[in-house]
Formats: structure tokens, C-alpha cells, sequence
């Protein structure tokens, strides 16, 4: 088959196209991605949220309860009450994430919240019993109590922190990279067009520009000058045709011009 140019012209098109989707699917993907990342730094930002959120349950629990054990009240007790409720709560919500993350704090979270939910019932029902309260031990055991708290929730606030600083370093390097990749295709795109329009304008006018001065030169009475094939597409067969017509015309001429 003669590689016309509608075929050439053909084939250079659909590369362009076949790097243009190329192009579109690294920004799909690109996009793909992105979007897992976000989802997956909203999970982390619950996380934290989840973890600061218990934090404030155990500080106002213990602070309600050292409240109740000072003034002895029905309402310092039922704030208590209220707060311990929270606590277990938001302590549930935090298992659920820490699960995720890492099962030893989840398990050192576990540990954390039966030992605070233990002084509480403890202090709890002494204060309901209308008990004596030795203040001193009680602080100490609910600072003890309170610290293991916290450093389990720091901890695993900690895993977070990473967690979504990884997710961030992610994003930025897929968005990089598909910047990069969707720009080298744009660029691949735009230089491959470029040398596709020079290469179709140069193998037309050319020949078709070296045709018209064969023209004129035939017009003028110059047969002898041969035409040259310059490639096997349409131009080539015009370039043929043109050559044909030429030494037929010269053959006639030179039988006219034989005595008779």
C-alpha cells in the first residue's frame, strides 16, 4: 500500500490523540489518587479531633470528680456522672480509630479507660454511701490515673500526626508528578503538532512548487528537462503524470518536426 498523505497525516494525528489520552489518563489517575489522599487526611482529621475531644472528656471527668469529692453535692455529683458518661462515649469513638493505627494503643487506651472508670465507680459510690474521702490519696491516684490517660492519647495522637504527614507528603508528590507528566505530554503534544504541520506544508508545496516551474517551462517550450519522483503518494503520482505528459509531448513534437 503507497503511504498516501492522507495516510501519513493520518497516523500523525492519532499519535498526537493516543498521547493526549495518554495525557488524560495520568491526570485521571493523578486525580484518583488525590482524592484517596483527601479522603484519607479527613479520616486522620477525625482522628485527631477524636483524640482531642477525650482528652477534654478525661480533664473535665477527673476535674468533676475531684469537684464532687471536695463539695460532696447531688449536683457535683451528677456532673460527674455526666462527664464519666462522655468520656466512655468519645473513649469508644478513639478505640474505633486506634484500632486502625495500632493495636497495642488501642489495648493501652482499653487499660486506661477501666482504670479511670474503676477510681470513679469507687469514689462514686463512696460519695453516694456518704463515705469519708481521704483527699490526699485520692489526688494522687487520680493524677496517677489521669497522666496514663493522656500519654496513651499523646501517643496515639502522635501516630496521627504522622500518619497525616505521610498522606501530605503523598499528595504533594502525586501532584508533582502529574504536573510533570501531564506538562511533558503538553509539551511532547505541541512539538510533535508543530513538526507535523511543517512536514505536510514542506512535502506539498515543494513538489507542488517544483511542478508549477516544470508548467511554465513546458509552456514555454522546454520538453527536456526531466521531472524527478520525490515520493509515492499523491504528489508522487502527479509528479508522474506531469513526467509522462512531458516525453509524450516531446515525442510528438519531434515526429512533427521529421521530413515527410
Amino acid at each position: 500500500m503507497k503511504p498516501t498523505i492522507g495516510f501519513k497525516m493520518s497516523m500523525g494525528f492519532l499519535v498526537m490523540l493516543l498521547l493526549v489520552i495518554a495525557s488524560g489518563v495520568v491526570g485521571f489517575t493523578g486525580v484518583r489518587t488525590m482524592r484517596g489522599l483527601t479522603s484519607a487526611l479527613a479520616d486522620r482529621h477525625e482522628e485527631s479531633r477524636a483524640i482531642w475531644t477525650t482528652k477534654v472528656a478525661v480533664i473535665e471527668a477527673s476535674t468533676a470528680l475531684e469537684n464532687a469529692v471536695g463539695i460532696g453535692t447531688e449536683g457535683e455529683i451528677a456532673t460527674a456522672h455526666f462527664w464519666h458518661s462522655e468520656l466512655e462515649g468519645r473513649t469508644e469513638d478513639c478505640k474505633k480509630h486506634a484500632h486502625r493505627n495500632d493495636a497495642e494503643l488501642a489495648q493501652r487506651l482499653e487499660t486506661s479507660y477501666l482504670e479511670f472508670n474503676d477510681l470513679y465507680e469507687e469514689y462514686r459510690s463512696k460519695l453516694l454511701a456518704r463515705k469519708s474521702v481521704n483527699r490526699e490519696e485520692f489526688e494522687e491516684r487520680m493524677d496517677e490515673v489521669v497522666n496514663d490517660y493522656t500519654t496513651v492519647l499523646d501517643d496515639l495522637q502522635s501516630e496521627v500526626d504522622k500518619s497525616m504527614g505521610s498522606a501530605l507528603e503523598e499528595a504533594g508528590h502525586t501532584q508533582t508528578r502529574t504536573l510533570s507528566l501531564m506538562g511533558g505530554f503538553t509539551i511532547v503534544v505541541a512539538i510533535l503538532g508543530a513538526a507535523l504541520a511543517w512536514w505536510v506544508i514542506r512535502s506539498v508545496t515543494r513538489p507542488v512548487r517544483r511542478l508549477v516551474e516544470v508548467a511554465d517551462n513546458i509552456s514555454m517550450g522546454d520538453l527536456d528537462t526531466s521531472i524527478e519522483v520525490t515520493s509515492r503518494d499523491e504528489i508522487g503520482e502527479l509528479q508522474e503524470s506531469f513526467e509522462r505528459m512531458r516525453v509524450s509531448l516531446k515525442t510528438a513534437l519531434e515526429r512533427l518536426k521529421k521530413p515527410r
